[in-house]
């Protein structure tokens, strides 16, 4: 393993120029992480952009065959197939991994991890995660996961959850900066009355819901859908009630919205259960509505107030909105934290950061 000074860490971030690695740049620089250095890593199409990090400038570099020389913690924020390629390589030169792209989520000692789920102070050694090794491959869990397990077991500290099930609403920046921008093409085109591309998601996504993409469409809804109900089977541990799911392709750029049922053991008032909800990394805004507009750049996954359901006595809908990338990018950061043993304590807000992406 590189050898490194105390308190201070070499990182590589690989997919530095995708829609996820950028926003973990971002979340690296506000929390203050102990890096002597930060390589800034893409494919060669993408190298010699230029950027920064702390202050100083940075440009993105393609991998060589001693890019990972020197490198403590490597950060794969790209494709499946960039990761397939290169993990091995980072492996090899001693550097943990935190994996967002979720090609490890199949390896024996890759360990999914939801830190932001962990009450601030503590650490993945007394959690039900699991402790993570000297040498250890982190995948970093879907952020819709770690929302629906952490509302269910939020809910279940108050009674027993019986059933659950929720409607999930994903963004096109799920699938990179190609979804947002087939998105966008497609608007255009059919305000122009064009013909609209179908490179990413081979269906009419603009002005449209889907319950499934085109058939050229890769990974598919349902392959997307089964890896949320695969990491909250995981982060659960047969702790907490399993969700039906169902996950439909939005026509929105950026941010999950969704939709949760929830049946208890008993009737519970509405704003006691709110009051149970109303923690980190929630927070219940009771007079407005959230959604993926108020969400954007948020910390937070933004929940609406509880509504009982009139159909069923215990039963009770949540809504809730989040930024699909900056959840992604913070549990992210809480892993490398752990890794580093640096205290993690409560995220701060963010003062003066926009509301809306673009």
């Amino acid at each position: 393993m590189a050898s490194r000074q105390p308190g201070e860490w070499n990182a590589a971030l690989l997919g530095a120029s995708t829609l996820k690695g950028k926003e973990v740049k971002a979340v690296l620089e506000e929390r203050s992480l102990p890096l002597r250095r930060l390589l800034l890593l893409d494919t060669e199409d993408v190298q010699g952009q230029l950027t920064d990090f702390d202050g100083e400038p940075a440009i993105v570099q393609p991998v060589g065959v001693e890019t990972f020389q020197g490198i403590h913690l490597a950060i794969f924020a790209a494709s499946e197939s960039f990761t397939q390629e290169h993990w091995r390589q980072a492996r090899e030169s001693g550097c943990r991994i935190i994996d967002l792209s979720y090609f490890l989520e199949s390896e024996s000692k890759a360990r999914l991890q939801a830190p932001l789920l962990m009450p601030p102070g503590e650490t993945a050694e007394s959690s039900d995660n699991g402790r993570m090794d000297s040498a250890a491959m982190a995948v970093s869990a879907h952020p819709m996961s770690i929302a629906l397990q952490g509302i269910l077991a939020l809910l279940s500290r108050r009674s027993v959850v019986v059933r659950a099930a929720a409607t999930i609403f994903e963004p096109a920046s799920e699938h990179g900066q190609a979804g947002v921008e087939e998105l966008h093409r497609q608007t255009i085109s059919l305000l122009a009355f064009q013909e609209i591309p179908k490179k990413i998601f081979d269906a009419q996504l603009s002005f449209n819901l889907l319950a499934r993409n085109g058939e050229q469409s890769r990974p598919t809804l349902q392959e997307r859908q089964q890896r949320i109900a695969h990491h909250l089977r995981t982060l659960s541990g047969g702790r907490t009630v399993q969700p039906a799911l169902r996950l439909l392709q939005a026509p929105l750029y950026h941010g999950y919205s969704f939709t949760c049922w929830v049946e208890l053991a008993q009737p519970v008032e509405a704003e006691v259960l709110e009051a149970v909800l109303d923690q980190r990394p929630f927070s219940v805004c009771r007079e407005d509505q959230p959604s993926v507009i108020s969400a954007a750049a948020s910390n937070d996954i933004l929940l609406g107030s509880v509504e009982p359901d009139p159909a069923h006595e215990a039963a009770y809908w949540i809504w809730g909105a989040f930024d699909n990338l900056r959840i992604a990018a913070l549990n992210a950061t809480r892993i490398a934290e752990e890794m580093m043993g640096v205290a993690s304590g409560a995220i701060p807000a963010q003062p003066g950061r926009p509301s809306v992406r673009l």
